[in-house]
């Protein structure tokens, strides 16, 4: 398993079609749990520090787990297609997701209960993002490049937004702590160009060396650290200071990336993959 600048790796959850007996005996080295999911590939993760619960997204379900006894408490199953996208509010009291049916939905944590559904969407919807304050949030479909924006609260519209370009194949959103978007990271057609657009029009380029097109990328609140993930099975960090070489390249998942997500304060990288596994990157050595 390789990785460079000394990025250690941990592997937190291993997510699959595996008996969940919990015995450490049966897992592989680095695994402290197993949980068998049992609905295919693992879309995208969420964790919420507040209640210490993660939010696995495979087929048309939401699963969620305390993130300390790895038991699954809940599965969401409204979705009449892939969820794609899963985010809690900062709070952890509220979770939208996003999916192939086109479908934004907003759901209470605590108890599985549907907020509200949106349906403006016209294409599937592969990003959601919190606002720092917890007031707002944001969806985002790249096959059209249209983002929308919603009141937290009840899941009301509050405005949206269509990016010119054509060629968007992933779309991330960065929310500052003062609660608006700060910046918008965009996975272009090209297969490895990144751009990074701030407000003001002040903007960043990468061309990542991924050998596959770039499949999922994430943005830190900041706007200067950017996580991609590639159907090449290996995840490059990037920073606005260097774009001439990423951080870290992380290698060790043996399907392609389909999931990727900062902890609160980018210490650890959770990244989810086709291979049916969520596992957790220590960033800090």
């Amino acid at each position: 398993m390789k990785m460079t600048k000394l990025a250690s790796f941990i592997l937190l959850l291993i997510v699959g079609m595996f008996l969940a007996n919990g015995f450490a005996g049966d897992l592989p080295v680095g695994a402290i749990a197993r949980i068998d999911v049992g609905e295919g590939p693992v879309n995208a993760i969420a964790y919420s520090r507040s209640t210490n619960r993660i939010a696995v997204a495979a087929a048309n379900s939401i699963h969620i787990y305390d993130a300390s006894t790895h038991e699954k408490q809940m599965v969401f199953t409204e979705h009449t297609d892939s969820v794609l996208a899963v985010a809690f509010s900062p709070n952890g009291k509220r979770l939208v997701s996003g999916g192939s049916d086109k479908t934004v939905r907003l759901w209470h944590a605590d108890t599985g209960k549907l907020r509200n559904t949106r349906e403006e969407h016209t294409a599937p919807v592969n990003t959601v993002a919190f606002s720092v304050d917890g007031k707002r949030f944001w969806s985002a479909s790249s096959e059209n490049n249209t983002i929308r924006s919603w009141y937290a609260r009840d899941g009301g519209r509050w405005s949206s937004q269509i990016s010119p370009d054509t060629n968007v194949a992933f779309i991330a959103i960065a929310c500052s702590y003062k609660g608006a978007p700060v910046a918008r990271a965009r996975a272009l057609d090209s297969m490895s160009d990144c751009l990074i657009e701030f407000r003001g029009g002040n903007h960043w380029r990468f061309v990542s060396g991924h050998t596959s097109p770039v499949s999922v990328l994430t943005l830190y609140a900041d706007g200067k650290t950017v996580a991609t993930g590639s159907a090449d099975k290996t995840i490059e960090l990037w920073n606005k200071a260097d774009t001439d070489k990423p951080l870290y390249t992380l290698t060790g998942h043996t399907g392609g990336i389909t999931a990727i997500d900062f902890s609160v304060d980018a210490k650890l990288l959770a990244s989810g993959s086709s291979d049916k596994t969520v596992r957790l990157w220590d960033l800090t050595t």
